[in-house]
């Protein structure tokens, strides 16, 4: 994150466009371990509606329709794929040792999957995953 989006960051007027900067800069994030996992869940545990899910159990599979959806300790079965309606892929980041099975929504795609050390996903059901290794520089 540059100096510009610190600045941004400050700015913020809301959590949304907090969560909308943070999603954004994603990637540096997530090498950087920032912001930490506790400042995650006091601010963010409850923004399952904008991609960001925090200590979730998913025993049942959720369905994915962000185009980003980041994962805080969560474990347990996911649906994604292609969102016909929106045009999208969704792009899944996990983090903080969460370790997740995804299925696929029956449409042939490959789905961008970003993990973080101490991270693992399992495909299941005739979807691809195309696993990317974020970590510290």
């Amino acid at each position: 994150m540059c100096r510009e989006n610190f600045l941004a960051l400050e700015r913020c007027s809301s959590k949304e466009s907090a969560i909308v900067l943070y999603k954004r800069t994603i990637d540096w994030a997530l090498e950087e371990s920032y912001p930490g996992l506790d400042v995650i869940r006091q601010h963010f545990s409850d923004s399952e509606d904008c991609g960001i899910y925090v200590d979730k159990n998913f025993g049942e599979p959720k369905d994915i329709g962000d185009k980003v959806a980041v994962f805080h300790h969560c474990n347990g079965v996911i649906r994604a794929g292609l969102d016909v309606e929106r045009a999208i892929i969704p792009m899944l980041y996990l983090a903080d040792g969460s370790h997740l099975t995804v299925e696929g929504n029956g449409y042939d795609v490959i789905v961008p999957v970003y993990l973080c050390e101490g991270c693992s996903v399992v495909a299941k059901d005739g979807i691809r995953l195309k696993v990317y290794h974020i970590g510290k520089k």
